[in-house]
């Protein structure tokens, strides 16, 4: 038996042997004459009387009886009204603090029975007996009901202080993930796309490397540029891991992320790459929201770097339209439709292509689920599918003022 549950049965064994103690002595040294005198059986009514409570915690309503019938037979015998009197009241008390109020008011009918008795037994004033027969069960059951309410609040309460705590946990590790698919999304977007326009300008670089060593040269030129633009990005983004949150705002890690006024040289990167980018902006451009800007930007940005990727060679219609509520964006490879598409033979800049064009660059199949991400989270919707007569198409539409931000559940959607 364990410590804690020691101390209560140790507590209610003392309770019950001072009351065993004391009606024995009270019995033993107050005799008024007309009782019986107090011999073997009195001592062991007594006893029975007040014993029981050792129990009082686990079988309350046994004890009131077997309380009860102790002080009823001590009385029936003879014996004259002792402070036994007061060992089935506690008993209800303790009933009453455990059970609910039908099972406490059942057991106070045999208390309010052996107060009747002893009354009786000790010639007392009827209305003094119908007082005693009243408000002892009376008290010990509004107390006794009293401590079971507090006891079951008590249990609820640590049952809710349990689920909060435990929810709490829950909210933390799902911001702890949220934060970490936050920060796979950006060094994705950084990595995915200057690698991809590395991987191209190197394998150009490579091809003509004998064969046309100024187009080489250039190759090697803007695979420095797009080198030092990376490492550019990452040291932004290390720079925002770094900051602690209560040193900033809310929109700290937005302003380090690039954003739509950054289009022209994300433009100028693909076209490096070989891409042949038609840009086409409708509309009056507005102030948009931090969330909102960076979202439009890496869409776009892992639209082309899909395009650099499976497509090198294609010609890219990119378009932004603008309007007071939402913004539009479209990017559309026509891959395979005319010269300058992926057979690489013609470029955007003039330059003269070899018969053998750079390798395509595999997917890691994470692209397009990190692009529906954002567009979720920004309250918008995405469509990413080939067109009719080869190509792809990537559609996004991104509200200018979000009601709610949702977190995707199972983002969808497989990078081509």
């Amino acid at each position: 038996m364990s410590l804690p549950r020691l101390r209560p049965l140790a507590v209610d064994s003392a309770i019950a042997l001072g009351f065993a103690a004391v009606g024995c002595i009270a019995g033993a040294y107050y005799q008024p004459p007309g009782w019986r005198a107090f011999d073997g059986p009195g001592y062991l009514l007594a006893c029975l009387t007040a014993l029981p409570l050792v129990a009082r915690r686990r079988f309350p309503f046994p004890v009131v009886l077997a309380s009860a019938a102790g002080y009823a037979v001590y009385l029936g015998c003879g014996y004259q009204p002792s402070v036994n009197f007061w060992a089935p009241a506690v008993a209800l008390l303790s009933l009453a603090g455990r059970r609910p109020l039908a099972v406490a008011l059942a057991g106070a009918v045999p208390v309010t029975a052996v107060i009747v008795l002893s009354g009786a037994s000790g010639r007392l004033h009827p209305a003094l007996t119908a007082a005693q027969a009243v408000l002892v069960p009376v008290v010990a059951v509004a107390f006794g009901h009293t401590r079971h309410l507090l006891v079951r609040a008590n249990a609820r309460l640590r049952e809710v202080s349990a689920e909060l705590v435990a929810e709490q946990e829950a909210r933390a590790r799902n911001a702890v993930t949220l934060e970490r698919m936050a920060i796979a999304r950006e060094l994705h977007d950084v990595v995915a796309h200057h690698m991809s326009v590395i991987t191209i300008q190197a394998g150009l670089a490579e091809t003509v490397l004998t064969s046309d060593v100024p187009m080489a040269r250039r190759a090697l030129g803007d695979i420095a540029r797009t080198g030092r633009g990376a490492l550019d990005e990452l040291r932004r983004l290390l720079t925002v891991l770094r900051v602690r949150s209560d040193d900033d705002g809310e929109g700290t890690p937005y302003e380090a992320a690039p954003r739509l006024d950054r289009l022209p040289d994300l433009i100028s990167g693909a076209t490096a790459a070989g891409l042949d980018v038609r840009f086409t902006a409708r509309g009056e451009p507005v102030l948009l929201p931090p969330l909102v800007d960076v979202c439009a930007y890496r869409v776009v940005q892992e639209a082309l770097t899909n395009v650099i990727k499976h497509a090198p060679g294609a010609r890219v219609t990119l378009t932004v339209d603008h309007t007071p509520d939402e913004i539009v964006l479209v990017v559309r490879d026509d891959a395979g439709r005319d010269g300058s598409g992926p057979d690489g033979r013609g470029g955007p800049d003039g330059r003269t292509r070899t018969d053998e064009r750079p390798e395509t660059v595999p997917g890691t199949g994470l692209g397009l689920i990190g692009m529906r991400e954002r567009v979720k989270i920004c309250g918008g919707r995405l469509s990413a599918a080939p067109h009719d007569g080869g190509g792809f198409e990537v559609v996004a539409v991104l509200p200018l003022h979000t009601s709610r931000r949702t977190f995707p559940g199972e983002p969808e959607g497989q990078e081509r």
